[in-house]
Order: structure tokens, then C-alpha cells, then sequence
């Protein structure tokens, strides 16, 4: 089995763990010495005495471009599972993730707070509320909300 990654939170005591680009766990320095592994996958904790059963990386910077998917943002650096569900381009963020998320920006309007912008919301909550997008920016739906709550205006009236 190969060695699974370790890329540094907090240098030489707190790490994320990595498998093919997928989160998998992280590790921390207990006060004892030792690196205990909590596992996102099977709920495990595994106790290690140094870090020689990982490939320990460089610290990611916060320099780094969002992928697309369809033309719109993102905001992870690498997206899983791309496709357009009724129009919408959907995109997992990590290899392993049940979740979906829909990218780009959008107005949902819930129930008590009115019509609000969203970037990248889980496609869940598109399911669940009334909806506007995708937007390829701020702007653009900040300008659609508008327009939304001005339409409501007129009908009521």
C-alpha cells in the first residue's frame, strides 16, 4: 500500500491527511509524542510514534486557482464528478464526498430571510428552495435579486 500524504495545518503538529487527492484524515501530536490518525473514512483512530508512514508535503499556500465546471467558479481547487443536472453544473469537492454542490453564484429565496446570494451552494439546498442562476458573477445576481424583489413588488400591489 502506498504511503498516504501529510500536509502540514501546523508544522510538526497538526496535519491533513491525504489519499489521491482526497481528504482522508488528520493527524495530530498528542502531549505524549505520538501522532494519532483520525480517519474521516472508517471512523478509526490509529496511534503512530513518528511520521516515517507518511509522505509529509509542503504547506499549501493560498495561492491557488478554483476549477470551473461549465464555465462557472468554483470554490475548491480540484472538483470530482462534473456534470449538469436540469441545467445546473454540479461538481463534488472531493473524490469521496456524498455531497454535491452547484457551481457558480445564485439567489435562493428562504422562507424567512427573503432572496439572499449564494456561491456554490449545496445542491441540496436548490432542491429544497426557490432558486435563480447559475450567475457567473456577484454582480450578476446581486442585479437578479433585485430585479426578483422588484417583480414581487408589482404583484402584490
Amino acid at each position: 500500500m502506498s504511503k498516504l500524504n501529510a500536509i502540514p495545518v501546523i508544522e510538526d503538529k497538526f496535519y491533513i491527511i491525504e489519499s489521491r487527492g482526497s481528504k482522508v484524515g488528520t493527524l495530530k501530536l498528542d502531549e505524549k509524542g505520538k501522532y494519532i490518525l483520525y480517519s474521516n473514512v472508517d471512523n478509526t483512530e490509529t496511534v503512530y510514534d513518528d511520521l516515517s508512514e507518511f509522505v509529509v508535503k509542503e504547506k499549501k499556500t493560498k495561492t491557488f486557482v478554483n476549477d470551473t465546471v461549465y464555465g462557472y467558479q468554483t470554490n475548491t481547487e480540484i472538483v470530482h464528478e462534473k456534470s449538469l443536472q436540469d441545467n445546473v453544473p454540479i461538481f463534488k469537492k472531493t473524490a469521496t464526498s456524498q455531497q454535491y454542490f452547484a457551481a457558480g453564484y445564485y439567489g435562493i429565496r428562504f422562507p424567512r430571510l427573503g432572496w439572499s446570494d449564494a456561491f456554490c451552494p449545496r445542491l441540496k439546498t436548490l432542491q429544497t428552495y426557490e432558486w435563480i442562476g447559475p450567475f457567473k458573477s456577484q454582480d450578476d445576481v446581486s442585479l437578479a435579486i433585485k430585479r426578483k424583489g422588484q417583480e414581487n413588488e408589482v404583484s402584490i400591489n
